[in-house]
């Protein structure tokens, strides 16, 4: 069973496709574009223990000094006695012999030790690095420790504390000029140019993220910039009966309808009875950015209304590597022909948060503008426009009760392996 390669117009529909030749479970191998449109390859996990479990591939031996000397020396049999068959006196060379999967378990074996050794001469090289670049620029190393406790990406880290070091020599403050630094690389969007052209707006991201109060505080902005006859807000949230309780006492209070969705269909139709409606504010099921039901949502909204935005919310309390792989994503999910993947983000729970690194490090690196910040449960009050003098001052400054959870500096060159070897290669 080898792997699937599939084409479609737009990743959307390949990865639905996906889903229906290769199963929900299907592990994606590579994405690209080509003339055709979207290629993905992908394959069963079924069809990946099979292959990885085949035998008939023939590996040859590795052969060591140990086994040339037993071939080459024979010592004779000794205690010979003419009551034992010949053949079971040769049992146990023929025994000796390995077969297939004991010659795979020697190749794995052997791979697993190369990559040691690659580790081991990785960090050793990287320490040397590192104790490098703490001789000859204490203020880059400097850059590095505060940059990578702030909780940002080894990758950015790197990239900043190169262009402070290009930047020369400096009377000013380090963390001014971090600070500086950070705060160009902040893309943010202005709420109102968004909102005043109008249109249909889709509030997407994982459970827990504080999708449902985030848009709360918005619809209460439009309606006192816009009014009450201007607003209508959506719901696609089935599964979570709380969830439509808390928009519909959200809606109630501050006067404007809101209304359930089934399927595109009934978007669709929603949506063509609402064009009096300036503003109209979608709130989406949470579900993981994993869960098949994160694609059948995305595809509800691209049939429905192919011409909203999308507003991707982001918990400032969530991890590195999974902001990273939400990110990713409903990028992948949400693009199409038509639009942009997201429009802008949001950042909630900011208040939570001890440190606010990852997810600026996130929407630093795959250069997605910052509309609002939302630091608080009160409705409107607790939401704010995106500050980058504030966020880059913040984020460079994480709260700590206790420094056991710093990295030191002999954990450093773990961290920044691949930088600071490619700093010894330039240098």
């Amino acid at each position: 069973m080898a792997p699937h390669k599939i084409i479609a117009a737009t990743t959307t529909e390949a990865l639905k496709l996906v889903r229906e030749q290769v199963g929900g479970d299907a592990l994606v191998l590579s994405t690209r574009d080509t003339p055709e449109g979207v290629e993905i390859v992908a394959i069963s996990p079924e069809a990946l223990a099979k292959m990885s479990q085949r035998t008939e591939v023939k590996v040859a031996p590795v052969a060591s000094p140990s086994a040339d000397l037993a071939a080459t020396f024979k010592p004779p049999v000794s205690n010979f006695s003419p009551n034992v068959p010949l053949s079971s006196a040769n049992a146990p060379a023929a025994q000796d012999k390995p077969d297939g999967k004991q010659e795979d378990k020697r190749v794995d074996k052997l791979l697993a030790e190369f990559s040691e050794v690659k580790q081991l001469l990785q960090t050793h090289l990287s320490a040397r690095a590192w104790d490098d670049m703490q001789a000859q620029s204490s203020e880059k190393a400097e850059a590095l420790r505060i940059l990578l406790n702030a909780g940002f990406s080894p990758q950015l880290c790197g990239e900043i504390a190169d262009q402070l070091s290009a930047q020369g020599p400096s009377e000013v403050h380090l963390m001014d000029r971090l600070q500086a630094l950070l705060e160009s690389k902040i893309q943010t969007l202005d709420p109102l140019s968004v909102f005043d052209p109008g249109g249909v707006f889709a509030f997407i991201g994982p459970t827990g993220v504080g999708k449902t109060t985030a848009i709360a505080k918005i619809a209460a902005r439009c309606v006192l910039r816009y009014g009450r006859g201007q607003l209508a807000l959506l719901t696609t949230d089935t599964f979570r009966i709380g969830a439509q309780e808390q928009l519909k006492v959200y809606a109630k209070i501050i006067g404007v309808p809101v209304v359930s969705l089934r399927d595109s269909e009934d978007l669709a139709s929603k949506l063509s009875s609402m064009k009096d409606r300036r503003v109209i504010l979608l709130d989406t099921a949470g579900v993981s950015q994993r869960d098949t039901q994160m694609l059948e949502q995305s595809q509800l909204l691209l049939e429905g209304a192919p011409a909203l935005k999308r507003i991707l919310v982001m918990s400032s309390t969530t991890d590195l590597r999974t902001q990273e792989d939400v990110i990713l994503m409903y990028q992948m999910a949400e693009k199409n022909e038509k639009s942009r993947a997201v429009t802008a983000a949001i950042i909630t729970k900011t208040d939570e948060a001890a440190q606010i690194g990852p997810v600026l490090d996130c929407l630093i690196r795959h250069q997605l503008p910052l509309m609002f910040l939302a630091n608080g449960q009160r409705v409107p009050e607790d939401l704010s426009q995106a500050n980058t003098a504030y966020l880059s001052h913040r984020a460079l400054r994480p709260r700590m009760l206790s420094s056991r959870l710093q990295i030191t500096d002999d954990q450093i060159p773990v961290h920044l392996s691949d930088q600071l070897n490619d700093w010894v290669k330039a240098s």
